[in-house]
């Protein structure tokens, strides 16, 4: 979809949800702070950051999807957008879907201040900020900064859960790095180019990225040059995502012997146990990614 067509579906979801507001009362809402968050690790963040106080986050994109680029708004996404007394952003560029409804609402950019990689090719961030624990850290105190602002009387809860949560993702970091030092090859082949955060903050480098355009199985060409760069750096294994494409992977997998896994990107809650909330949930995330390279890397 093309942004001049998103844009369009935005305004006309906002103006349809306009109208509906109109031709009924509004319901009472409830006093407090009412924090929409656009993506599920941000929710994630935030539920960990509010636990102990009265603010109960809600996620705005709850939908089983690789990737939120050519996401289009839903009336029930417009709705936690609307009744939102502050908008949780993952910022560097995750919310270009978002851009038409930004407009006068308070935000709160979890990514201000990361060191943010550079997709050459796209000639833009790499927004994927949130899957290298070291940035998580981050973002979470960013997040506990904005609430003490939008909440001062909370200010002091919020401040303690992100210090906490900042130790605990020190420590994650510390453990998957640990954990995947032994493997011999350091290179990983991914199906989306979202995992750049994750190979730096474990020690390790895509090598490469199956997609060639959004959402795109391979080439026949891409496919060559991907078992030519396993030749060369002697990868044992290929990644597909939760909710992607696999095609590729097969075919790689019948010209070279490399085994295929699955890694999360997080994007929603599709695969994390049900029980699991807050930094639990991403922690058990990128515990399942790491585990899911060394198993097909040994």
């Amino acid at each position: 979809m093309t942004k001049s067509l998103k844009r369009g579906a935005a305004l006309l979801l906002a103006l349809l949800l306009c109208l509906s507001a109109c031709a009924a009362p509004a319901p009472q809402q409830a006093e407090g702070l009412r924090v929409a968050c656009t993506t599920y690790p941000v929710f994630l963040f935030c539920q960990t950051v509010c636990a102990g106080t009265d603010v109960e986050p809600e996620l705005v994109v709850d939908q089983p999807l690789s990737c939120l680029h050519n996401y289009t708004l839903t009336m029930s996404d417009m709705k936690v957008i609307e009744n939102a007394s502050l908008l949780a952003l993952n910022g560097a560029g995750m919310e270009e879907f978002l851009e038409d409804v930004l407009e006068d609402r308070s935000c709160l950019d979890c990514s201000e201040g990361l060191e943010l990689l550079w997709n050459e090719e796209e000639g833009e961030p790499d927004c994927h900020t949130w899957m290298d624990p070291a940035n998580a850290a981050v973002m979470v105190n960013n997040l506990a900064a904005g609430l003490s602002e939008a909440d001062p009387d909370d200010a002091d809860t919020f401040r303690a859960n992100a210090e906490a949560a900042a130790r605990r993702l020190e420590a994650l970091g510390t453990a998957l790095r640990e954990e995947l030092a032994p493997l011999p090859c350091r290179s990983l082949i991914t199906f989306h180019d979202g995992f750049s955060y994750f190979a730096r903050g474990v020690g390790m480098e895509i090598a490469a990225s199956v997609e060639e355009e959004e959402g795109s199985e391979a080439s026949a060409r891409r496919i060559r040059e991907l078992v030519a760069l396993i030749d060369e750096k002697q990868i044992p294994a290929v990644f597909t995502e939760v909710n992607g494409p696999d095609a590729t992977a097969k075919a790689l997998a019948m010209e070279r012997p490399v085994r295929v896994g699955t890694l999360s990107m997080l994007m929603s809650s599709e695969g994390v146990p049900a029980d699991l909330q807050g930094l639990d949930a991403y922690e058990w995330a990128l515990r399942q990614n790491a585990r899911a390279i060394t198993e097909a890397y040994t």
